[in-house]
């Protein structure tokens, strides 16, 4: 039940999220990070754990979309024997066995409403019941909630309590999805590549294919992958790679790398075209646009249209992000034509700029996105 053994060096590319993260393994409050299905948010949070001051405790995982919720309680708090039928023996819940350490609680917007206030005591309070026992147990644990959806907007939809949010949400740690790491992509698609190559290779085959299949992916593959969204992002991108390596290094392929790469990102592309995720980044980008239109049409400015529903947490960072983008696209990459689209006065331009940079969002690293 020890800490787990991954590093910083294991998560490639993100150094601006790393950064931040390395500052947030210090603190000792609890941690919830932000990010799509995908990007790494258990990563991180084993490598939060293991720079701070509890990496000599454990760290549990609670994945709570696999708990059913009549066992809830009793996986999460554990129980006493006898106090239900299938209790047949004391069991410790996965937060006592944290105790000293970090518990990791994945897709905590999925946790029911009902449950929601057991987990907000345990928060506040730092004491579990188990079931059927009347004494309280104190419990010296971390909380590092994760989660892919809009706690924000949950909370404003009623389906996650505002005090919950209140005490897990203080520090929070976005990871931007894949697609929006296009200037360390090369960087992150050759470790990921490495790394399966290592896996994979085998050396023993005596076939040009496998001798250079550990060569870095050349400029042409990384543009054909750049060419795809990746919706499952890191995961994706290893399982694309992955295919790639074995279809490619097989003795019957006589192709090149970017022949099957191209196959690959093609069918990848179709099986994920109907797919909900379209439907979701679609409905995003149309908000965007929505927002982009407002201020063009009705020349409500930059603050008014974006900064006050930003702050408000109507607008998260993904689509600040991707409004950004859609108006750089809109003035042609010249930040002196952004200014008067998003009807922003020359005299607000470093507020504009300041406000950006707290946000971990620079300009030059959007032109590609």
């Amino acid at each position: 039940m020890g800490g787990s053994q991954t590093v910083w060096g294991k998560i490639l590319g993100y150094e601006e999220i790393k950064d931040k993260a390395r500052v947030l393994a210090a603190i000792a409050d609890n941690i919830l990070i932000i990010g799509e299905s995908g990007v790494g948010k258990r990563l991180f949070a084993e490598a939060i754990h293991n720079q701070s001051a509890r990496k000599d405790g454990p760290f549990i995982t609670i994945e709570i979309p696999s708990i059913t919720p009549a066992l809830f309680e009793s996986e999460l708090f554990g129980h006493k024997k006898g106090s239900f039928t299938d209790a047949r023996e004391d069991k410790i819940g996965l937060i006592e066995m944290a105790n000293t350490g970090t518990a990791f609680v994945d897709e905590v917007a999925d946790v029911l409403p009902e449950c929601q206030v057991k987990i907000l005591r345990v928060v506040e309070e730092k004491k579990i019941r188990r079931v059927g026992e009347n004494k309280e147990r104190e419990v010296d644990v971390r909380f590092i909630f994760a989660t892919n959806k809009d706690l924000w907007q949950c909370a404003a939809e009623g389906t996650f309590r505002k005090d919950l949010l209140y005490r897990i949400g203080k520090f929070t740690l976005e990871i931007p999805p894949l697609r929006e790491r296009r200037f360390d992509f090369a960087e992150i698609a050759n470790g990921l590549w490495d790394k399966i190559a290592k896996n994979y290779y085998q050396p023993e085959l005596d076939y040009e294919n496998s001798r250079i299949a550990r060569d870095p992916l050349t400029k042409e593959e990384i543009q054909i992958l750049l060419s795809y969204d990746f919706p499952g992002n890191m995961r994706q991108l290893e399982s694309v790679l992955s295919r790639v390596f074995i279809g490619w290094s097989n003795k019957s392929f006589k192709g090149s790398r970017a022949g099957i790469l191209r196959r690959v990102i093609d069918n990848e592309r179709q099986l994920w075209t109907s797919a909900k995720y379209r439907e979701d980044i679609d409905k995003k980008h149309t908000k965007c646009g929505k927002i982009l239109k407002l201020m063009e049409e009705q020349k409500e400015d930059f603050w008014q249209a974006v900064y006050g529903p930003y702050m408000k947490h109507e607008i998260s960072k993904d689509e600040l992000r991707r409004i950004i983008v859609l108006g750089l696209q809109e003035s042609k990459w010249r930040i002196k034509d952004l200014l008067p689209l998003f009807n922003i006065d020359e005299k607000d331009y470093k507020k504009f700029l300041n406000f950006l940079e707290g946000q971990d969002i620079k300009l030059n690293n959007l032109k590609s996105s």
